[in-house]
């Protein structure tokens, strides 16, 4: 069955739902979280084997895992994650334009240089937050 991006996290909400109605599920969140980090483990191993199908399934986990959490949570994964792309294109354009005002061409930037930008964002962006409108 095809879904588009926000119907496959929604169905997937709605059967983890439906699994911890019937009385299977973790006492709180933490579980949630450990399962996170084990299933990137084992993301990262099968990159390290250099298998890329097994780590593809093991990202199938990993979101099932992460939409697990946004359950647990009570909010929208699609939302959520829809607000968090938001957030990667507003640092990107940033990031783009403070290297730019540096004089560095983009191509030539160094991934530590393209770093320093995006974390100089992140820091603006919470003295923005902070400062208010």
């Amino acid at each position: 069955m095809a879904h588009d991006g926000q119907d496959a996290l929604l169905a997937s909400m709605a059967r983890q739902d439906a699994v911890s109605a019937a009385g299977y599920d973790w006492p709180d969140i933490h579980g949630v979280l450990d399962k996170i980090g084990e299933e990137l483990e084992e993301m990262r191993a099968a990159l390290r084997a250099g298998d890329t199908e097994h780590a593809g399934r093991e990202l199938g986990d990993l979101l099932l895992a992460a939409v697990n959490a946004a359950r647990f949570l009570r909010t929208d994964p699609a939302r959520r994650l829809l607000e968090a792309t938001d957030t990667l294109e507003r640092r990107a354009r940033a990031a783009l334009e403070l290297l730019r005002g540096q004089g560095l061409d983009l191509s030539s930037c160094t991934p530590c240089e393209m770093d320093a930008a995006w974390r100089a964002v992140k820091v603006q962006e919470g003295k923005a937050f902070k400062d208010g409108p």
